[in-house]
Parts: structure tokens; sequence; C-alpha cells
């Protein structure tokens, strides 16, 4: 089963010109485009394992974009669907917090706690030794 989380792509607009003018400067001088880049400050990945640099290892989930209510400019009003599968673990930030979840059998979608995650990833390092 597929659970959904809705977050909204709060100044979409202002993210996507920053990529527009990364490309451009990128493709003159390889690198130097991404001084002036910054990702989203929202996204969804779903937890692999431990990694040692960044704590868990990842992969993001690419989102689906709504724009049916977003303003003129596109600042507000987007909203990104982020589609998951049941079994997983799933880190999600948004704009306001950062938290772990799981999707049941039923596709409802319940928060778990660090702990969980920590003691579920030691478990899949152990396996793998």
């Amino acid at each position: 089963m597929k659970g959904v989380i809705c977050i909204e792509a709060k100044w979409d607009n202002t993210v996507q010109k920053l990529r527009f003018w990364k490309n451009i400067i990128n493709s003159g001088a390889p690198g130097l485009g991404d001084i002036f880049y910054w990702p989203p400050d929202y996204w969804v990945a779903r937890i692999t394992g431990a990694d040692p640099k960044y704590h868990y290892a990842r992969k993001f989930i690419k989102g689906k974009k709504d724009y049916r209510k977003a303003n003129s400019v596109g600042s507000r009003g987007i909203f990104m669907y982020y589609f998951l599968d049941s079994g997983f673990i799933y880190e999600v930030k948004d704009f306001s917090r950062r938290y772990f979840c799981t999707v049941d059998d039923d596709g409802n979608i319940s928060i778990i706690t660090r702990e969980e995650v920590d003691t579920w990833a030691k478990s899949i390092l152990e396996s793998v030794s």
C-alpha cells in the first residue's frame, strides 16, 4: 500500500530561478554556479541503512508538484506530493520540522522516533557484518 505526504513548496519560484542561473554559470565555469544555489528546504528520503558521515544512508524520493493553488508568482500555494511505499522508514524535512515515519499496510502514516530508527539501522549493520 502507499501513503502520501504533502508539503508546501514555499518559495519555489526563487529556487527555480537560482537553479536556472546555476546551470547557466556552470556551463561557462563548471562548479562556480553551485556557490549561488541552495536546494529546497523540504524533502523526503527513504532510510536505507547507516552512514558514517550523514548518520543514515538515504535515497531521496522525487515528488510531484501541484500548482492548482499557487499564487501568481509561485512563491506560495505550490504543493509537493510524495508517494511512500509501506515497509520502509522515511525521513521527512518540512520547513518547520524534521521527522521519521513509516507507512502501514493500510496506507496510514505513523511518526516514529529517532531511537527506533537507530535501533533498526543498527540491526541492519549487524546482519551485514
